[in-house]
């Protein structure tokens, strides 16, 4: 379905009754990576899945992106369906725009389930990452279909289930580039970081195992930041754990839903 939010066209789907989860995928994906767990939770919860401004299925204006505009976005979103209040679960970059919606709407968010968050970008990667804008921009999205799911999704996933590998590589293939080297160009600048202390809703801070892009520690220093959060570790999990574990990753989800929703 679609919706119109500040004068763009926006993708989304719909699911379930009750209390709204609405979730945020992260840079180089689609609302398609959340659909085991929207499927899953939407038998207690109204699920909302999307994609954002320049990604998926959504409008891709050319130009500069943002967090900030993002987070808008999002909020722009909830009106458009008549959600008042939600709960928001972000991946990634996804988790600093879920962060920047608790912060900036705090009525609108009940809570906010953060998984493999990054709210700004170590220094260490920062010329990865202006590099794989430069690349994507002069090559496309070929070399990162090849690249991104070393680190995304766990070795076991990789190696026993091919499937799973190859439908990540087609999500990676589907991105419109310039797009994509707009949304680098856009973590380059994100910085939620001062934003993890205004959150005043329950969080819930995901972690996966083996992720290389938000190690267990990290996740920990971050969580340390937002009053009374908690933290769950994933086994046998990289940073794209809602494929590599989606299950587990559903009744954590679940679980702490029903206790805060």
């Amino acid at each position: 379905m679609f919706t119109t939010v500040a004068g763009n066209r926006i993708y989304y789907e719909s699911r379930g009754e009750g209390s709204a989860v609405v979730f945020i995928h992260g840079l180089g994906g689609a609302c398609s990576i959340w659909y085991p767990q929207a499927q899953a939770l939407s038998a207690r919860q109204r699920t909302v899945i999307y994609d954002w401004l320049g990604s998926g299925n959504s409008a891709k204006p050319r130009g500069e992106h943002s967090v900030e505009a993002w987070a808008a976005e999002a909020k722009g979103l909830c009106d458009a369906l008549e959600i008042s209040a939600a709960a928001f679960v972000g991946h990634s970059l996804g988790a600093a725009v879920a962060v920047t919606v608790a912060a900036r709407y705090p009525e609108l968010a009940r809570a906010i389930a953060l998984l493999g968050p990054v709210t700004k970008l170590p220094e260490a990667a920062v010329n990865a990452i202006r590099d794989r804008a430069a690349k994507v921009r002069s090559e496309g999205m070929g070399p990162m279909a090849d690249a991104l799911p070393m680190g995304a999704l766990a070795a076991a996933t990789r190696e026993r289930n091919p499937a799973v590998h190859a439908l990540f590589r087609a999500l990676i293939l589907a991105n419109d580039a310039a797009s994509y080297a707009a949304h680098c160009e856009a973590l380059l600048r994100a910085d939620a970081s001062a934003l993890l202390g205004e959150v005043r809703c329950p969080a819930l801070l995901i972690a996966g195992e083996a992720d290389p892009t938000a190690p267990p520690a990290a996740v920990q220093e971050l969580a340390g930041r937002i009053a009374g959060s908690r933290v769950v570790e994933i086994a046998d999990a990289a940073h794209a754990m809602q494929l590599d574990q989606p299950a587990e990753v559903g009744r954590v989800l679940g679980e702490f839903f029903e206790a805060v929703l």
